[in-house]
């Protein structure tokens, strides 16, 4: 009897030391991975050309930031539409940048070929956050006024970033969200026709989590990589980036941080061409990730007591999540823009 007590208690102790160390493991890779990443886009970023020390006539700067992975039958038909917004947008000066994450097709030759100054290579893969990173670190470089996050698989449409802008503006909004299903939280109805009803399903979840950081939070689509940022929201997301799957949890670090989230409806387009990346097992490991990686920032939150003091807001305690539409009034708070950089 006591031989055997002995025995479990022993082996009780070396599973918990083997546990141990595989989590002691498992963290070293993670920050090793982390630098890694942030020595890529630091690199990536620098390749990217400089712009003019000041804009034409005053105007404020926007940069469109595209991940990119494996889009090489995606871009010839999205480069042109981009291109041929930078020259129909007077309001502002917009400029965009491809960040081509590792990609093994032939997305290197396409960029080289149809858009050689809007582009900068990671020669590694290093995710959605990395490549958002790098745009975030061009954006400061470059001092412009707002960033837009899109997708290079042509789903977003491109040609309501002008609309989007002017909403983050007149609204005054640190994080605006392109949402598919804005007006269905509202009453209207929805066909599904840009996503999946499991990715649909997914999204709800993950808008329930997020309820955990306030109803700022809580917005209608939290997976959409369709996004306007402000200054103060990229210095926010610049330090406390995360690793996997930036969208859900950029929400959350916004919102901790007494930043102010807007929605807006966008109709978007069905993938034509290559596939997502989060399909079968990969959609079930997305939805893992995303709560816990959302429980462990509300948990660490709560244990700092500092939830609202991650970046200080000029305005105070944001307001509530605000729904807003891509067709109101265009007119501009007299109040002069802030600017990324130094």
């Amino acid at each position: 009897m006591g031989i055997s007590l002995v025995s479990n208690m022993v082996l009780a102790g070396l599973t918990m030391f083997l546990f141990v160390q595989m989590l002691a493991h498992y963290a070293e890779s993670t920050r090793a991975q982390r630098q890694l990443g942030q020595v890529v886009s630091a690199l990536a970023a620098q390749t990217f050309p400089d712009a003019p020390a000041t804009s034409e006539g005053g105007r404020p700067r926007v940069l469109v930031v595209l991940p990119c992975y494996n889009e090489s039958e995606s871009l010839p038909a999205l480069l042109p539409r981009l291109t041929a917004l930078t020259r129909a947008t007077p309001d502002w000066e917009l400029d965009f940048c491809i960040v081509n994450d590792g990609s093994v097709d032939g997305t290197a030759g396409v960029l080289r070929r149809l858009a050689p100054r809007n582009h900068v290579t990671h020669h590694t893969n290093i995710g959605v956050s990395g490549a958002l990173r790098t745009g975030f670190l061009l954006a400061q470089r470059l001092e412009v006024s707002y960033v837009v996050q899109c997708d290079s698989d042509g789903q977003h449409p491109v040609e309501s970033i002008p609309d989007l802008v002017r909403s983050a503006r007149s609204g005054q909004t640190d994080l605006l969200i392109g949402s598919r299903f804005c007006d269905v939280a509202m009453g209207g109805t929805d066909t599904l026709v840009s996503t999946t009803p499991l990715r649909w399903m997914g999204g709800r979840v993950v808008s329930m989590l997020l309820g955990m950081f306030g109803q700022r939070a809580q917005v209608t689509d939290p997976t959409s990589g369709f996004r306007v940022y402000s200054p103060r929201a990229v210095a926010t997301l610049l330090r406390l980036m995360p690793d996997e799957y930036p969208e859900p949890e950029s929400v959350a670090l916004v919102a901790l941080a007494g930043l102010r989230i807007g929605e807006v409806s966008v109709a978007m387009r069905p993938r034509t061409t290559g596939t997502s990346s989060l399909t079968g097992l990969k959609g079930f490991q997305f939805m893992t990730k995303v709560a816990s990686a959302l429980f462990g920032l509300r948990l660490r939150s709560l244990i700092r007591k500092e939830p609202s003091a991650l970046v200080p807001a000029a305005e105070g305690v944001a307001p509530p999540v605000v729904s807003l539409t891509p067709r109101e009034p265009a007119s501009l708070p007299p109040a002069e823009e802030g600017r990324l950089g130094g």
